[in-house]
Formats: C-alpha cells, structure tokens, sequence
C-alpha cells in the first residue's frame, strides 16, 4: 500500500470512530428503539422536505438557529405523519414554562391530527396553546391538560407555530393592558 492509502485508511477510521462517539454521546447509548425511531423519523422528514421543497426552509434555519428533534409526533388515522419540527424553550422570564413548537412545513390537513410534544410538565398542569407571537399578540388556540410528565397533546388540522405555555399570557397580557390603562387613566392621559 501507498503512503496516501495508508493516509486515508487511517483518517476514515479516525472519521467513523469519533462518529461513533458523537452519536452515542448525543443519544445516549441508551438502546431505546423507540425515542431513535422518531428522531430518525424526524431526521429524515426535515432532509425530504430540504431536497425536495428547498424554498420552505430558509437558508438560517438549515444552517443552525434551528435544530431537528424528537420532541413532536403528529399522527392521525393512517399513522404517524412525515412532519419534523422543533421545541424551542422561550428564555423570556416574563413568562416562565413558555415553549415555541415549529413544523419544518407549515400546513392544512385534510383531517384532524393529534401533535404529541414533549416538553417540561407536570401531570395534570394547565398548558396553553396559543398562536401568534409576543409582538403581533396571541389568540388562544386550546388549552390542555397534561395526561403524564413531560408531555402534552392537543388536536388540529392546521401544522403552523405554536406558543405552549404553563403560564396564562392572555390573561397576564389583559391584566397588563388594565393596569397600564388604569396607570393612564391616574394621570390624566
């Protein structure tokens, strides 16, 4: 053998070793079919969506403000649908327990889905579901009840961005809303 064989024999084994070692690491080596099952599932999901319908998913989200994740299961009559997504924790202290989930393709189904996202709770706490965002308001969606720890399930038709929330914004919104009128009102505006 070559000097340059024996080069690239030795770099692909050090390549696929330190592979193997990221994986297990990330993963946990744990042996759980199903949790890898639905990451692969996902995994692959955000990859068909890439190739095959690139102007969906902005060049910064591929490039890492975004990162796939095992943390959202759609499924309806016909069984698990090919949706990847992701669950981001908001970091604003206003309103703690605030979770953002985003679809890699935001759609209208031809029937109902049930969205399992997993996520920080306690059995039997409260969760909000809400669209819009903090700038544009939000419209409560449902609201749900966490059947077991961390996670949560609702039902849709429609795949767009949620707000999941612990926290009652609408209501926190409304209260803030009275107490700066009423702050107004005092002073004579």
């Amino acid at each position: 053998m070559t000097t340059v064989r024996m080069k690239v024999l030795a770099f692909l084994t050090v390549f696929v070793t330190v592979c193997s070692i990221i994986a297990v690491a990330a993963f946990g080596g744990s042996g759980d079919i199903n949790a890898n099952g639905k990451l692969y599932i996902a995994t692959t999901d955000e990859f068909d969506g890439m190739i095959r319908g690139g102007d969906d998913i902005p060049g910064s989200d591929v490039m890492g403000t975004k990162r796939l994740s095992q943390n959202i299961t759609v499924t309806n009559d016909d069984g698990i649908l090919s949706v990847g997504g992701t669950v981001t924790k908001n970091q604003d202290s206003f309103y703690p327990g605030t979770y953002i989930v985003s679809f890699s393709k935001n759609s209208i189904l031809s029937s109902r889905a049930h969205v399992e996202v997993r996520m920080k709770v306690a059995k039997g706490d409260t969760v909000y579901v809400l669209v819009g965002d903090k700038e544009k308001g939000y419209n409560q969606f449902t609201t749900v009840t966490a059947d077991r720890d961390n996670e949560i399930s609702f039902d849709t038709n429609i795949l767009q961005d949620y707000t999941l929330s612990t926290t009652d914004i609408m209501g926190a919104q409304e209260a803030m809303a009275c107490v700066l009128s009423s702050e107004s009102e005092l002073l004579g505006d």
